[in-house]
């Protein structure tokens, strides 16, 4: 009885240890892996985007999406590389007078295209 006992244990005990860390690895629901959203932009259609400027959501009473974001933060050169990734969005952009350097965030939207927000 002795060594079901502690065969036992020992398998509920890795067991136990393997599925924590499976569960740690997984994202969080309700966000956007930072690796998902740059393959999105990489990939994106030229003419599946929009582009919002922060100061025009200033109006409403609630805080708009990345307005506490610089265009220097890690999070904004990530997406602004990934658009530079992207030449034909990247030149259509900039033929919209767009400066990358502005852009702060980005956004997939369920149809699969993007929000840029620009500072």
């Amino acid at each position: 009885m002795n060594r079901f006992a502690t065969l036992f244990s020992a398998s509920a005990l890795s067991t136990i240890a393997f599925g924590a860390d499976s569960y740690a690895a997984m994202p969080h629901p309700g966000t956007e892996p930072e690796q998902q959203l740059e393959t999105t932009i990489t990939r994106l259609s030229p003419s599946a985007y929009n582009v919002v400027l922060i100061e025009s959501l200033r109006d409403d009473h609630s805080e708009p999406p990345f307005a506490n974001v610089t265009p220097q933060s890690h999070e904004a050169r990530l997406v602004q590389a990934s658009v530079i990734a992207n030449p034909a969005l990247s030149r259509k952009l900039q033929a919209q007078n767009v400066e990358l350097d502005n852009i702060v965030g980005a956004e997939t939207a369920a149809d699969g295209s993007v929000t840029f927000y620009l500072r």
